[in-house]
């Protein structure tokens, strides 16, 4: 079967490629995390390459891995005027590759996470991003609060989500996404609608779907504490604020165990 992602790539950069409300988040962490000012940093889900363009124009090395030859086509035209020598996208499955240089920051961003659809993938993602950082390197997971779940709808009926206009093509593209909750597995299933139009001409309409699996606080420090981390933050923002009750999310910071 092939990735919900040969389909959804286009209309994921479409929507997202403008967010960048967490790039002050991973410019702190990898500056933090950098020796003479370079930090090398592996992205794990890189999508498009939305969050490894700022990295690459503040000087820092990134290499980017995802499952999605799609996704990764978009990244390399995204990223084709930075120098060549500081990036390289890899079509890896997370869960199991081998990669040459330790890396100063491994980052999980904006939900990937929750793509592990079981324990087991939880933890071979966690365990591969352990063994290829320095022995100082760090670790974030980007994670929607622990009450988003509860708050996301479960009747199974598509809901207008955006409105998308696609500049090659000139083509508007109206979004619809339904949702049903596995509650015993912490499971949502999504399925989006993607209705596009040219003019008053209807082109063509598309339907995928795909499951996160949602993880919450305390379970996600058993994860980390099994796959090779012993210490670690949790922030509410991507200012690295404090996480409580009514943060918008909830990014960990981890570091392997010494």
């Amino acid at each position: 079967m092939s990735s919900p992602y040969a389909i959804l790539a286009r209309y994921y950069d479409l929507q997202h490629n403008a967010f960048q409300d967490d790039a002050p988040l991973y410019a702190t962490l990898a500056a933090r995390q950098a020796t003479d000012g370079v930090c090398r940093v592996l992205e794990i889900g890189c999508g498009t390459g939305r969050v490894m363009a700022p990295l690459l124009s503040a000087g820092h090395h990134v290499v980017g891995l995802d499952e999605s030859q799609e996704m990764l086509d978009i990244a390399a035209r995204r990223l084709a005027d930075q120098p060549p020598a500081r990036w390289a996208l890899h079509r890896l499955d997370a869960r199991a590759y081998t990669l040459e240089q330790p890396f100063d920051l491994a980052v999980i961003a904006l939900n990937t996470f929750l793509h592990c659809a079981s324990r087991d993938d939880q933890l071979a993602t966690l365990r591969s991003a352990c063994a290829h950082l320095r022995p100082d390197g760090a670790l974030s997971v980007d994670l929607p609060p622990n009450d988003e779940l509860a708050n996301q709808p479960d009747d199974g009926e598509f809901q207008f989500e955006a409105q998308l206009s696609d500049p090659e093509t000139g083509e508007m593209i109206v979004k619809h996404v339904a949702s049903e909750i596995a509650w015993s597995d912490q499971a949502q299933t999504l399925r989006y609608r993607m209705e596009s139009r040219l003019g008053n001409k209807a082109r063509a309409t598309q339907t995928v779907s795909f499951t996160l699996r949602h993880v919450f606080r305390h379970e996600m420090e058993l994860l980390l504490l099994a796959s090779g981390f012993d210490r670690w933050t949790w922030h509410g923002d991507y200012a690295l604020g404090p996480y409580g009750d009514d943060s918008a999310r909830m990014i960990v910071v981890a570091q392997p165990a010494r």
